[in-house]
């Protein structure tokens, strides 16, 4: 976001020339002024808008046009600050009406910028552009120091919009800003402007591909970033020089890099926090200060009517103190909250505080926390959603029952599915999803799919179809997995935004790029009738936790999905088009690049769930200490002619196989007493050979290479469903 930078200095000048005045009047609105101001600088919101607000009226008392447009200046400069971008705008605009009769060219400069920041944090650059330029126009006649900061304004700008090749025209300027010697005795607002000029620099050299002045620009401006602790400057240069070694394929020192920037990240955040915080302290005190002031005029008002009517003043004297009676309770009330609400919020910040000293100890952690998090939520899961579908699968059972557990597995499915998102995203950004091609069946592909999505669909009342072109083989070879989890998610979205409507999934050749025996290329397109998306819209959709919408009842869900599906098809060496039209829909699309294999050399699918082993009683080891993934494993295996045993500890485990024989054993990787690796490597130096399938709530590539190490020959990640484990049982069975 661009660097915004707020002209108080002028006013201070003028402050001076206003309190030469000798008039009692003039010199208590000077005091406002000044008090608005020096709470402001001190972040003291709540003060500087009570002395704003009181300057305002005692300015409109007097009649006083220029402090009028003072004090519409200094509240719309808190707005901003507050993040009340509406508010701001219209105070400053109510300012600058004043101004422009006057013609304070000084003043129109602060004004002008003050607008410029504000449209330029709505994202209305071409507005914000327009109005830096003003301003910077004002300060070329007047002389004005103050153009500096709108001259980096507007170049950072254009660096935001790509507009690279405008910056070119500043460049002579900016850098004859630059300093030989950045000492210790530069101010921190001087140190937040070099280190922002220096970002800027470093931007604009990266974009150019002069690497060499990048790099020299963005670490001043990394050196001085860290001098005062300036996070949010910080960060950005640090993101950017990563970009840029990237670039130059100088992958380690990107790394490093991009290690500092989410730890400064984390802390920009905490910072973040931290103002949020006092920011609603700020709009919880506005409005009790307000409610306050309500009150008082109402006491005035009848005191004033109390004056003008004696002959009731004996019941208004009690009618008065009743109202002062119940003033003082709602008083005292709205003390107590506020009290405790600032209680509540210092011991939040006192927390924010500990935390940001532990951070250090988080990251460590982190990696950790991922993998435990995503067995702990798992384990339970596929108990959940395994006797769901059990349940599911009687015959005898109410349509109500029916229907109470189609939404107990629709929620767990939706929460399994909220759950992958969120570690997939991780080990993406971590870059540690690995693309594994496989031979899959389109049509089971589908309908894959469409469980995955029929109770969305029936929830909103949209109907779903699927159109595959008669030229699309029916097996084809991509990472089937993947594939799926962009599908999903665009058709959810599409749901999302489709009540009562149509979606409809396509898939087709594309005969645009080459076609072969051994590859062609599919396009798979989602198209909805729903709400459509709005054009300035387009890109901000495809962010981490953004969400559009028309309508309320649109937000919901996590705002990852599409982020998701952007960085799986960048992974894939694809990307993500869009087609919208506010109320007639959108369509999303992607290119997928797929091999095809003779069918005479493709290995038969197995999906059915009524697929029967072809040796019958086998005898299964089951080593799971879980009672409730016991019983799901055993429900799914019950119909097949299987003997199975379950052993609960690790060492009985170990000790089992040594005595007995088995067709196959299931085993849980934390099992008690001795873990599945162990039992694995233990039981393979002994030379037995019985298939080891690991059954793990864990994540696979966290335990992968370690379990096929130690002797394991398969793993299933619960949750899972009994066609998946009957598949992976028909695999050692069958051969």
């Amino acid at each position: 976001m661009t660097k915004l930078y707020f002209f108080i200095a002028f006013l201070s000048v003028n402050l001076l020339s206003f309190g030469q005045s000798t008039s009692v009047s003039i010199d208590s609105l000077n005091t406002y002024l000044n008090d608005a101001y020096i709470y402001g600088e001190k972040s003291d919101y709540l003060n500087a808008i009570v002395s704003g607000k009181k300057l305002l009226e005692l300015s409109y008392k007097q009649n006083d046009s220029t402090y009028i447009a003072e004090a519409y200046y200094v509240l719309g400069y808190i707005d901003e600050v507050i993040e009340e971008y509406e508010q701001a705008e219209e105070k400053y605009n109510k300012a600058l009406e004043i101004i422009e009769k006057k013609q304070d060219s000084v003043f129109l400069v602060d004004i002008y910028n003050g607008l410029a920041n504000v449209a330029s944090l709505q994202g209305r650059r071409k507005k914000s552009d327009t109005l830096y330029h003003k301003a910077l126009y004002i300060t070329e006649l007047i002389e004005n120091k103050s153009d500096r900061d709108i001259i980096l304004n507007i170049c950072w700008n254009y660096l935001d919009d790509n507009k690279y090749e405008k910056v070119k025209k500043y460049l002579e300027t900016l850098r004859s800003y630059l300093l030989e010697n950045y000492d210790e005795d530069i101010k921190k607002n001087q140190i937040v402007f070099y280190s922002d000029l220096n970002f800027v620099l470093g931007r604009y050299y990266g974009e150019s591909k002069n690497y060499e002045l990048a790099h020299e620009n963005l670490d001043l401006a990394i050196s001085l970033a860290e001098r005062e602790n300036l996070y949010e400057e910080l960060s950005q240069a640090l993101e950017f020089k990563a970009k840029y070694l990237r670039e130059q394929e100088r992958f380690e020192e990107a790394l490093n890099f991009t290690q500092r920037y989410i730890k400064s990240k984390e802390k920009k955040i905490d910072e973040d926090l931290l103002k949020k915080l006092q920011v609603e302290q700020v709009k919880y005190g506005v409005n009790e200060y307000e409610r306050a002031l309500k009150a008082s005029e109402k006491e005035k008002a009848l005191v004033a009517s109390i004056a003008s009517s004696k002959s009731k003043l004996s019941w208004l004297y009690l009618i008065l103190s009743v109202i002062l009676g119940i003033s003082l309770i709602v008083i005292i009330l709205a003390s107590f909250r506020r009290k405790k609400l600032i209680k509540s919020l210092n011991q939040k910040n006192s927390q924010l505080v500990q935390a940001q000293k532990d951070a250090e100890k988080a990251a460590e952690i982190k990696s950790n926390f991922i993998s435990n998090i995503s067995h702990e939520l798992r384990t339970p899961l596929h108990g959940v959603i395994g006797i769901t579908s059990l349940l599911l699968g009687e015959k005898e059972m109410s349509n109500g029952n029916r229907k109470l557990l189609k939404s107990l597995k629709f929620s767990g499915d939706y929460l399994l599915g909220l759950i992958n998102n969120v570690l997939l995203m991780t080990k993406l950004d971590n870059g540690k999803v690995q693309i594994k091609p496989q031979l899959v069946v389109v049509e089971n592909l589908i309908s894959a799919i469409k469980s995955g999505i029929t109770f969305s669909a029936e929830k909103k009342d949209v109907e779903v179809d699927f159109q595959v072109a008669q030229d699309v083989p029916d097996k084809v070879i991509l990472d089937t997995n993947i594939v799926s989890e962009i599908l999903i998610n665009l058709i959810e979205n599409a749901i999302k935004f489709s009540k009562g409507g149509r979606v409809t999934t396509h898939i087709q050749v594309n005969k645009d790029f080459e076609i072969t025996d051994e590859a062609l290329t599919l396009r798979f397109s989602v198209e909805d009738n729903g709400s459509g998306i709005p054009e300035n819209k387009k890109e901000e959709i495809f962010n981490k936790f953004s969400q559009v919408a028309l309508e309320r009842d649109m937000l919901e869900g996590t705002g990852i999905g599409l982020s998701l599906v952007k960085s799986l098809l960048l992974h894939l060496g694809t990307d993500i088009q869009l087609e919208t039209e506010i109320g007639k829909g959108s369509k999303f699309y992607f290119d997928l690049a797929c091999k095809l294999i003779p069918d005479e050399d493709a290995k038969p699918t197995l999906l059915k769930e009524n697929l029967k082993f072809l040796y019958a009683n086998k005898k299964i080891l089951l080593v799971e200490d879980n009672q409730i993934n016991k019983m799901v494993v055993e429900k799914y295996l019950s119909s097949y002619d299987i003997e199975l045993e379950m052993i609960t500890d690790g060492k009985l485990a170990y000790e089992a196989l040594l005595e007995k024989t088995y067709d196959l054993v299931l085993l849980d990787i934390n099992i008690p007493s001795m873990n599945g690796y162990l039992i694995s490597e233990k039981v393979r130096a002994k030379g037995i050979k019985t298939p080891i399938i690991a059954v793990t709530a864990s994540e696979l590539s966290e335990i992968e290479e370690r379990a096929y190490k130690a002797g394991i020959d398969d793993i299933i990640i619960k949750p899972f469903q009994k066609q998946k484990l009957i598949q992976t049982l028909s695999e050692f069975f069958n051969e």
